[in-house]
């Protein structure tokens, strides 16, 4: 599942060689909504400014120079702090990669293993050198486009993902018991966050989404609020919101109709909402879209 709407995309090689790499595009305080990419690892290297990452359900403030590394499956979001933040997002899905240049299993099996990887690397911590190095030289390759870029990119993926394998591979033992029934309620707060991507247009509760995760509402709260960062009113009152803008500046429709496809109710609550999170109304931000 790929982020929607707060990030761009720089460029895909190709279809058969899947990695891409995004810059940042907030709205409403929200870096990027809560989701996960099941077959992609994602790296986010941070060169200006601070943010607020949640991932796996635990928070993290990030700074310039800070190297993330967000598992297969992890549940992330990132919010604003002090300012718009000045980073790379690197999205990789490891097994296609590999097996698109290479037909050799036995290193296809290294270098798409199980990884235990530290979330944040930062300067001084061991590795740290070597793997800013080559996520350097990839920005670097993506942002110049000189001539042959593609597949410098691509050598410096491999060496990269070579690395990881090198530092970090984990043994494949069965995960203890704790860390499967974490693993449940995880894929429970997944579905919750699908259903109100697919319905955020219509009134969605509190309790309706904890039938959904099939726990207490309580219990859902608490949870829902240590995998994303937020509660589970604002983070639909934040997704709507997110939605309501691409509309606002990419569309022609009245804020009256936008209001109601965005589930808001009435165009009151709406404009009063938007403007607490936006610190504009929807007819401002529409004047100044470009």
């Amino acid at each position: 599942m790929a982020a929607e709407g707060h990030n761009q995309y720089m460029m895909l090689l190709s279809d058969l060689y899947p990695f891409n790499m995004f810059v940042p595009e907030p709205s409403a305080g929200t870096l990027f909504p809560p989701h996960w990419h099941e077959a992609c690892m994602e790296m986010i290297y941070v060169t200006e400014g601070t943010a607020e990452f949640r991932i796996g359900g635990q928070q993290y403030i990030v700074m310039p120079g800070d190297l993330v590394f967000i598992a297969e499956g992890t549940i992330h979001s990132g919010y604003l702090t002090d300012g718009i933040p000045q980073y790379y997002t690197i999205l990789l899905d490891r097994s296609r990669m590999v097996y698109a240049d290479t037909g050799n299993l036995a290193y296809s099996a290294l270098l798409t293993g199980r990884l235990d990887l530290p979330v944040i690397l930062r300067s001084g911590d061991p590795h740290y050198e070597s793997l800013t190095s080559v996520v350097a030289t990839v920005i670097h390759e993506f942002t110049h486009r000189e001539l042959g870029f593609e597949h410098a990119a691509k050598s410096q993926l491999h060496l990269l993902l070579a690395y990881l394998a090198r530092f970090y591979s984990a043994s494949s033992a069965p995960s203890a018991h704790g860390q499967i029934a974490a693993s449940r309620r995880i894929e429970r707060i997944k579905s919750v966050i699908e259903h109100v991507e697919r319905h955020y247009s219509e009134p969605i509760t509190v309790g309706q989404a904890a039938e959904i995760a099939a726990m207490s509402p309580y219990h859902f709260c608490r949870v829902f609020k240590e995998a994303v960062g937020r509660t589970f009113n604002e983070y639909v009152q934040l997704f709507r919101i997110a939605k309501a803008e691409t509309l606002i500046r990419d569309t022609d429709l009245p804020i009256t109709l936008i209001a109601d496809r965005c589930g808001f109710g009435s165009v009151h609550y709406f404009d009063e909402l938007f403007k607490r999170y936006r610190g504009l109304t929807p007819s401002q931000v529409r004047k100044n879209a470009p």
